[in-house]
């Protein structure tokens, strides 16, 4: 087995990117790194995790024209496709950032003969393993709300379109998202 992998454009068959594959060595230091992360990102409170969401929608839009440039490259999309999904995606952290808090705030319940307390606690490093159709909106659909809920998260995106991993690592709002800048997926 080769331990590279291309990226080649859809509409044009050009390689777009040769990326090598990380060893095992190394994906297991980035699962460490992501666990350690995530022990410093849950005892963030919701309004710090809410304005890495803001901040992330924003740097969504603000960079919508080059991603969407992205998914017509590598998966074929038209640019409008392209630019509808970035506005969803930033409309989805936007969403998360406002409703989270309340969304997983205690509960208190009563009960007969006393109460009790329902308490949503972050759980560790979420691993998402994503299609190729929706190379930001997949991303965004399962790491905003694990982001919000005190989790962090781990990628293994589709193979056509790696490059949206260094995008997303290197853009990011999200301290705890962030992996080193020598790992290669």
């Amino acid at each position: 087995m080769s331990n590279t992998h291309k990226t080649i454009n859809p509409a044009t068959e050009e390689v777009l990117e040769t990326y090598t594959l990380m060893s095992r060595q190394d994906a297991e230091g980035i699962i460490e790194q992501s666990h350690h992360a995530f022990l410093n990102w849950r005892k963030t409170g919701f309004e710090e995790r809410a304005d890495a969401l803001r901040k992330t929608a924003a740097l969504i839009r603000e960079r919508q024209d080059d991603y969407a440039e992205l998914m017509t490259r590598e998966m074929g999309k038209t640019l409008a496709e392209g630019k509808q999904e970035c506005e969803l995606c930033a409309a989805v952290c936007e969403y998360t950032a406002e409703q989270g808090p309340t969304e997983l705030a205690d509960e208190t319940r009563e009960l007969e003969g006393g109460r009790a307390v329902v308490s949503y606690q972050p759980q560790g490093v979420i691993y998402g393993i994503q299609p190729w159709n929706f190379p930001l909106y997949q991303v965004i659909r399962y790491s905003a709300a694990n982001l919000m809920a005190g989790n962090t998260v781990l990628l293994k995106h589709a193979n056509n379109v790696w490059a949206w991993l260094w995008k997303l690592k290197n853009y990011t709002a999200m301290p705890a998202c962030r992996s080193t800048p020598s790992a290669r997926c």
